[in-house]
């Protein structure tokens, strides 16, 4: 079996032991980056097949990084190491699409288990940083299909789609009242603007299924619904199969994203 090139981009303020990085079997080969401004030319040149991240705890800086390949580097599965446990740290993470969000401390065998998620997705002949990304046809198409007085909304709900999505934004960035602009908006784009924001909404949910160990609550709360039971009719309405169904067919990962908190340090 030929090795998978694996970026492990280490920044750890404080290195320790063990180092999963050097412990990893022979099958994949770790090329380990500490040199933040070399780091998409590494991508580049090694055209890896997974890139892990490292961290002990995050800082702005070491997050941008991650950002950054992902921003030139869609395709590219990352998982994301961290002794930091807060949730709003793994929502950002799920959010860039990482595939997997591990607190350490992490033995080498769920390490492993991971990556092996990672080997049934993608081929090792197939480097995701060589690759084109698949465009979101959808949402693209309905960009594409926006008269121009409707792009700005457009591109408001595809950005902001987790946060509180208000129309009378939406139809002030296109310099048009609230009646005006939900009458242009649902002639020009062939549905509401709160079914768009929902099919935003629920597409992004389905991509994060599929590319990362998200489970279905996880994936609503990330784009933004609260009601799991609207969320679930929604997307069978949009995708045809339930959430739970869809997700049991993405491969996921075994390793759960938020683990659950150790019981032996609350006594």
């Amino acid at each position: 079996m030929a090795a998978r090139t694996i970026l492990w981009v280490d920044l750890r303020t404080t290195p320790s032991e063990p180092d999963l990085c050097s412990s990893l079997p022979k099958a994949y080969g770790a090329q380990r980056l500490r040199h933040l401004p070399d780091l998409l030319r590494a991508v580049r040149d090694w055209r890896p097949w997974a890139a892990c991240f490292e961290y002990d705890v995050p800082d702005a800086r070491g997050l941008a990084a991650l950002s950054e390949v992902k921003n030139h580097h869609s395709s590219l599965p990352i998982v994301m190491l961290t002794e930091r446990t807060a949730k709003t740290l793994a929502t950002w993470a799920f959010r860039r699409c990482v595939w997997d969000y591990l607190v350490k401390p992490v033995s080498v065998r769920n390490l492993c288990r991971c990556l092996t998620s990672i080997d049934k997705a993608v081929p090792p002949e197939e480097h995701p940083t060589s690759r084109t990304p698949a465009a979101n046809t959808s949402i693209n198409l309905w960009a594409g299909n926006a008269a121009s007085t409707m792009a700005p909304a457009v591109s408001y709900v595809t950005t902001n789609y987790p946060e509180k999505l208000r129309l009378a934004t939406a139809a002030g960035l296109c310099d048009l009242s609230p009646f005006q602009f939900s009458r242009n908006f649902k002639k020009e784009l062939g549905f509401t603007f709160r079914d768009f924001v929902v099919r935003v909404r629920i597409e992004r949910a389905a991509e994060l299924m599929k590319h990362s160990s998200a489970s279905v609550t996880e994936a609503a709360f990330v784009v933004g619904f609260n009601d799991l039971s609207y969320f679930a009719r929604m997307f069978r309405r949009q995708i045809g199969v339930s959430p739970s169904h869809y997700r049991s067919e993405s491969e996921p990962s075994q390793l759960l994203l938020f683990p659950p908190e150790d019981s032996s340090k609350k006594r």
